[in-house]
């Protein structure tokens, strides 16, 4: 006798959203990412960063990138304060090809 089974494998998002973060110098928890484990496409990815005011402080598209409590460009780029930040990722599952969006919130500690 033989036997046989189509198994389907669903890729699912699994994915984690720290809640602070210290860019202070060391070499842990230097930069705010998201972690994904797999099941989102990454060229239909964006983060962004907005400070109490609602202005984007930092803007992404690609997920191996952080935010290193940073604003500006060149002679212009500054630390930010320490405090409470806004983010706001939207990505695609492979899967089904659904947008997702998340906004929270991330402590700057230094």
């Amino acid at each position: 006798d033989t036997a046989f089974a189509l198994i389907q494998i669903i890729d699912d998002v699994i994915f984690y959203v720290p809640n602070s973060f210290t860019p202070d110098g060391d070499i842990v928890n230097q930069t705010f990412q998201p972690v994904f484990t797999s099941g989102f496409d990454p060229a239909e990815y964006s983060l962004r960063i907005f400070n109490r005011w609602g202005e984007v402080v930092f803007e992404s598209n690609d997920a191996t990138i952080g935010w290193d409590g940073g604003y500006g460009m060149g002679s212009n780029y500054r630390m930010m304060q320490d405090g409470v930040y806004t983010w706001k990722i939207e990505f695609t599952v492979l899967q089904t090809d659904e947008r997702i969006m998340k906004v929270g919130h991330v402590n700057l500690l230094r």
